[in-house]
């Protein structure tokens, strides 16, 4: 009788370890909605991004510091081209245009948007605090986030500390806005992860 009560209680007892450790995997898409609560609570977030966009005819590459809320509105300051550099407009993350002093900078618009390429951080900002997180997993050492919102998809790869550090933005399957960010911190200041 004995010998039978351990030929059950050791299989259960396995199948207990393995349950309680299959309960600690955590779903990929855990990880965008903890950057996304910690993106609410601080109110914003600052970074610098080099960019790479299309703008009609024309292949822009900037050089931009962010400072934008939840929202995606804030100050976008261009840091290059030269030409431009220098320049500081409000952002306006849902309206896709770029204001300085009353103006609305000429940029030209990602193809198929009303978007202006300086436009696109708060763009991306509003994704990561509003729009349906359709998927996540690895790619390439981060975490890869698919954001969606009618005809735009915004991609943005997290780091091990759960910072964005590189972001696409695409419209009707076709991308027109890629950018490596770097220099996040929170509204608050601070640099650590959610």
């Amino acid at each position: 009788m004995r010998h039978r009560s351990i030929r059950i209680a050791v299989p259960m007892m396995l199948l207990c370890l393995l349950c309680a450790c299959a309960g600690k995997a955590q779903n990929p898409v855990q990880a965008p909605m903890d950057f996304r609560g910690r993106l609410l609570a601080e109110g914003g977030c600052a970074f610098e991004l080099e960019a790479r966009a299309e703008a009609g005819d024309r292949l822009w590459q900037l050089t931009l510091s962010c400072e934008l809320d939840a929202a995606g509105d804030g100050t976008v300051t261009v840091l290059a081209p030269e030409s431009i550099a220098g320049i500081t407009a409000r952002s306006q993350g849902g309206s896709g245009s770029l204001v300085y002093d009353g103006v609305c900078l000429g940029l030209g618009t990602l193809p198929g948007t009303e978007l202006a390429p300086a436009a696109a951080p708060g763009r991306l900002v509003r994704a990561w605090a509003q729009d349906w997180i359709s998927s996540a997993g690895p790619d390439a050492g981060c975490l890869l986030a698919a954001y969606e919102d009618g005809s735009f998809l915004s991609y943005t790869w997290f780091d091990a500390r759960n910072l964005p550090v590189r972001a696409e933005l695409a419209v009707d399957g076709e991308t027109r806005f890629r950018a490596e960010i770097r220099n996040f911190r929170w509204k608050s200041g601070t640099q650590s992860a959610p």
